[in-house]
């Protein structure tokens, strides 16, 4: 099998406040394998048993279980061998845009003006995690949206108190249509 179809992804993994920048690419030759290059090494990586709170992995020659919890569908913490640590996994995309709003804020700018999230691109609304009345801060995930046959979170670019959400899990949504507006 050639290199035709074979996805590759761009990761930020933050582990304990340390960010690593992660390239992966599937192991055209192995089903659930795939090479992870970080900081230069490439280590390759083949998932063993995935569960819902939990996945054996081999790395790098080795095979380490690892059991994580999730928070509003996104990645939060990894124990492996009794330690934990905290963890985000983001696109490199999300990471710039978290912080162009922080400096966006640290400059004053004050609470967004904006008043809706829209939908970023097509797709199917996997789940939605907000409901009338919640607070939601910028940057924070309201929502899960397939694309591409990727799941893609949605983070808030609006601070404030939800108004009204209008959409719901399952929903098929069209670019820039109106999800969720703010008082």
């Amino acid at each position: 099998m050639g290199t035709e179809g074979v996805w590759a992804l761009k990761l930020v993994a933050i582990v304990n406040g340390i960010r690593f920048d992660v390239n992966l690419t599937a192991d055209p030759e192995r089903e659930n394998a795939f090479v992870a290059e970080i900081g230069g090494d490439r280590l390759p990586v083949e998932i063993v048993e995935l569960k819902p709170t939990s996945i054996t992995m081999g790395i790098g020659g080795s095979v380490g279980f690892f059991e994580y919890s999730r928070s509003h569908g996104t990645l939060r913490e990894v124990i492996h061998s009794g330690k934990s640590y905290e963890v985000e996994v983001k696109t490199p995309r999300q990471v710039e845009m978290e912080e162009l709003l922080n400096r966006f804020r640290r400059k004053g700018a004050g609470p967004s003006a904006e008043k809706q999230i829209l939908a970023p691109m097509p797709g199917k609304l996997l789940d939605i995690y907000v409901k009338p009345g919640d607070k939601v801060e910028i940057g924070q995930v309201v929502g899960v949206l397939e694309a591409m046959k990727m799941e893609n979170e949605l983070g808030s670019t609006v601070e404030g108190k939800v108004k009204e959400v209008l959409v719901k899990k399952g929903d098929t949504v069209s670019i820039n249509q109106v999800l969720i507006e703010f008082e």
